[in-house]
C-alpha cells in the first residue's frame, strides 16, 4: 500500500470500493463479499398503515396514493373486512398490472383484481358464504403493483371497526411492525374525535411517525380548511405534537391520474390541488430511503472489517518494535487458548444449562401474556356478545389472529435477543460469527418453500443468506415468514375453526378460545426448540473452530515475532516505516467511511 498526501473527496461508493479492496489486500475477501452483497440488497423504504373508522374514506385514498381507481374494493354498503398488503415497486420492476391474492394461513390463492371485493368485504363475504358451511376464509389479501411515486412502500388498508374499537387497532399496530407510518384517515364533515387522537397518542409509541389526512374534501368545499386547522389545533392542544394534517381528495387525485396522459399539465394542477401530492411528499419524508439502507448497511459492515485490520497492523507495529515482549505475551494468549480448548466439553454443560434457563424465562413470560390475550377476548365475547361477532366473523378472526401472530413474533424475537447475549461473549469483535449463530436460529423455522429456488424475488432478498450473516434477521423478517411456517400453520387452522364455534354459541367460542390460545402455547414452545437446538450447534461448532483459528494465529504470530527479532535493527524499522503508513491509510478510510455513516439518515427499523 502507498500512502497518500492528499485525500481526495469520494462519494460513500467509492470509499466503500475503497475499504472493500483493502479488506481484500489483507486477505478479508469474505467480509468483503458480504458486505458487498449488503449494499446491493433491495429494501422496502417502510411500511404505511392505514386506519380509521368506517366510511372514513380509507380504501379511496390508498388507490388514490398508488394511482389505481378500482384497486380496492370502494362504493360498497359495508367496509373492508381484513388487512388489504399492497406492495408498491418501482415501475421497472413491478408487474404490467397489479397482481392480487388471498391469504388463507400458509395459503395463497391468486385471483382477479375485479374480485377482490368478494374476499375482502363484509357484504361480499356474506354473499359468497350464503347457505355455504365453508369456514375457510381469507384473512389477508396482498397486492403487488409498479407505481414511482410510492416505489418501495408497503400500503397496509385496514378494517375500519365502529368506534376504532381496542382490537382493530391493535392489529392494524401489528401490521406496523414498529417500522413505518400510521396514517390516521378522518374526513372533511367534522373535527377530528376524541377516539382518533387517542389512537394517534397511542402510535406515536408504535410506529416511527403519523400522519392525518382529511378526505372527502370535494364534499365540503368551504370548510375544509377550517377542518385541518381545528385538527392541527386540537393535536396541539390534548397530544402536544405537530402532526401533519392534510386534507385531500381522493376523487380529484384518480381524476388528475387518468387525465395526466391527455393534458399533463391541467393533470398536475388538479393533482396537486387535491392534496395527493402534498400527502405523498410527507410520507417519502418520513419513510427511509431504501437505497440508503443498504448503503449503510454495507458500509457499517466495511468500517467493522478495517478496524479488525487496524488492530491486526497495531499489533504487527507492536511485535516489531519489541520482538521479546511480543512474544511473551503472545505465548500467555496461546496457554489461555490452551485452557479454553481443555474445558471444552465442560463449557458445553454450562452452556446447555444457560439455554434451558433462558428457554423457562421466555415460556413463563409467555404463559403471561397468553393469558393476558385469553381473557381480554373472553372479555369481549362477553360484552359484545356472539351475535355481534357473528355479523362479522372475518373481522374477528383477522383481529385474533393478528395477535397470536404477534404474539409468536414477540416471543421469538426474545429469544433471538437472547440467543446474541450468550454468543457475543465467546466471539469478541467477531459480530458476524455471532450473527450466523441467529441466522441458524432462524433458518431452521424457516418453511422449505422459503429457502427454495422458487420463490418470489423479493422473498429472496429478504432472506439472504449475506442478510442473515450480517444480523439483518428480526422482526420484519420474523413477521414475514411466521404465517408461511408449518408450526405456526397450526395456529391458523385453529382460528378458522373459529367461525364454527361462532355459531355453536357462546360457551362453544369461549371453549374455542380456550383451545386455540393453548396450541398457540404449543406451536411457540416447538418452534423455541427447534430454534435452541439449532442455535446451540452452530454455537459449539463455531467456537470450536474459532478457538482453533486463534490458536493457528497466535502461532503464526510468533513466528512472527522470533522472525522480527532476528531481523536487524534497521529492517525492523523499515517494516515498522511501512506498516505505520499502511495503518495510517486503514485509519483515514475509516474516518471516511463514518464520515459518510453521520451523513445519512439513520434506518427506522427493519423492514417487511
Amino acid at each position: 500500500m502507498e500512502s497518500q498526501t492528499q485525500q481526495p473527496v469520494r462519494g460513500p461508493r467509492e470509499s466503500f470500493d475503497r475499504a472493500a479492496a483493502i479488506a481484500r489486500r489483507y486477505g478479508h475477501t469474505d467480509a468483503a463479499d458480504v458486505a458487498e452483497a449488503l449494499l446491493n440488497a433491495k429494501f422496502k423504504a417502510g411500511t404505511v398503515v392505514v386506519v380509521g373508522e368506517i366510511k372514513r374514506g380509507k380504501s379511496s385514498l390508498v388507490n388514490a396514493l398508488v394511482g389505481q381507481r378500482d384497486l380496492l374494493p370502494v362504493d360498497v354498503m359495508t367496509s373492508t373486512s381484513a388487512p388489504i398488503r399492497v406492495t408498491v415497486n418501482p415501475v421497472e420492476e413491478g408487474p404490467a398490472e397489479p397482481q392480487v391474492a388471498v391469504l388463507r394461513g400458509s395459503k395463497r390463492q391468486a385471483i382477479a383484481a375485479s374480485d377482490l371485493d368478494k374476499y375482502v368485504t363484509i357484504d361480499g363475504i356474506a354473499g359468497a358464504r350464503a347457505g355455504s358451511d365453508d369456514d375457510e376464509l381469507a384473512t389477508a389479501a396482498a397486492v403487488e403493483l409498479a407505481y414511482s411515486e410510492l416505489a418501495g412502500t408497503l400500503v397496509v388498508d385496514t378494517p375500519g371497526v365502529g368506534g376504532l374499537d381496542e382490537h382493530a387497532v391493535h392489529a392494524a399496530f401489528n401490521e406496523a411492525h414498529h417500522a413505518g407510518v400510521l396514517l390516521m384517515v378522518c374526513d372533511a364533515s367534522t373535527p377530528i374525535t376524541k377516539p382518533e387522537m387517542d389512537i394517534l397518542a397511542e402510535a406515536r409509541k408504535e410506529v416511527g411517525a403519523a400522519i392525518v389526512a382529511v378526505t372527502k374534501t370535494d364534499k365540503n368545499i368551504r370548510r375544509w380548511q377550517s377542518i385541518v386547522e381545528d385538527n392541527k389545533r386540537l393535536l396541539r392542544q390534548h397530544l402536544g405534537a405537530e402532526i401533519p394534517v392534510i386534507g385531500v381528495s381522493s376523487l380529484r387525485a384518480m381524476d388528475a391520474q387518468e387525465m395526466e396522459r391527455v393534458n399533463p399539465e391541467k393533470a398536475a394542477e388538479i393533482a396537486s390541488r387535491s392534496g395527493i401530492v402534498a400527502l405523498r411528499q410527507h410520507l417519502r419524508s418520513l419513510l427511509s430511503d431504501p437505497a440508503t439502507l443498504g448503503l449503510r448497511g454495507g458500509i457499517e459492515s466495511i468500517t467493522h472489517t478495517l478496524k479488525g485490520i487496524h488492530t491486526q497492523i497495531g499489533r504487527d507495529i507492536a511485535i516489531h518494535t519489541s520482538p521479546a515482549d511480543g512474544v511473551g505475551k503472545l505465548e500467555e494468549e496461546r496457554e489461555e487458548l490452551e485452557r479454553l480448548k481443555e474445558h471444552a466439553s465442560e463449557w458445553e454443560q454450562l452452556l446447555g444449562r444457560d439455554i434451558q434457563f433462558m428457554r423457562n424465562r421466555i415460556m413463563d413470560d409467555l404463559d403471561t401474556e397468553i393469558e393476558q390475550v385469553r381473557n381480554s377476548w373472553i372479555q369481549r365475547i362477553n360484552s359484545d356478545g356472539v351475535r355481534v361477532l357473528r355479523s362479522k366473523p372475518q373481522v374477528f378472526t383477522s383481529q385474533i389472529e393478528a395477535e397470536l401472530t404477534e404474539l409468536i413474533n414477540t416471543t421469538l424475537n426474545t429469544q433471538l435477543e437472547e440467543l446474541r447475549k450468550l454468543a457475543t461473549p465467546l466471539f469478541p469483535d467477531q459480530p458476524d460469527i455471532v450473527n450466523t449463530v441467529i441466522g441458524a436460529a432462524v433458518d431452521s423455522i424457516t418453511p422449505e418453500e422459503v429457502k427454495g429456488r422458487e420463490v418470489d424475488k423479493k422473498t429472496k432478498d429478504l432472506l439472504d443468506p449475506s442478510l442473515a450473516t450480517m444480523g439483518m434477521l428480526g422482526a420484519g423478517v420474523l413477521s414475514f415468514m411466521i404465517p408461511l411456517a408449518p408450526l405456526a400453520g397450526a395456529v391458523w387452522i385453529g382460528v378458522n375453526v373459529g367461525f364454527k364455534a361462532l355459531r355453536n354459541g357462546k360457551q362453544h367460542l369461549i371453549s374455542w378460545l380456550r383451545e386455540i390460545t393453548q396450541t398457540t402455547r404449543v406451536t411457540i414452545n416447538r418452534m423455541l426448540d427447534t430454534m435452541l437446538a439449532a442455535a446451540r450447534t452452530e454455537m459449539v461448532l463455531r467456537y470450536r473452530a474459532y478457538l482453533r483459528q486463534r490458536q493457528k494465529e497466535v502461532q503464526e504470530h510468533i513466528k512472527e515475532a522470533h522472525e522480527a527479532a532476528r531481523a536487524s535493527e534497521a529492517e525492523r524499522k523499515e517494516t515498522i516505516t511501512r506498516l505505520t503508513k499502511n495503518a495510517k491509510i486503514v485509519e483515514a478510510t475509516i474516518e471516511e467511511l463514518n464520515h459518510h455513516l453521520a451523513t445519512m439518515h439513520a434506518p427506522q427499523g427493519e423492514l417487511s
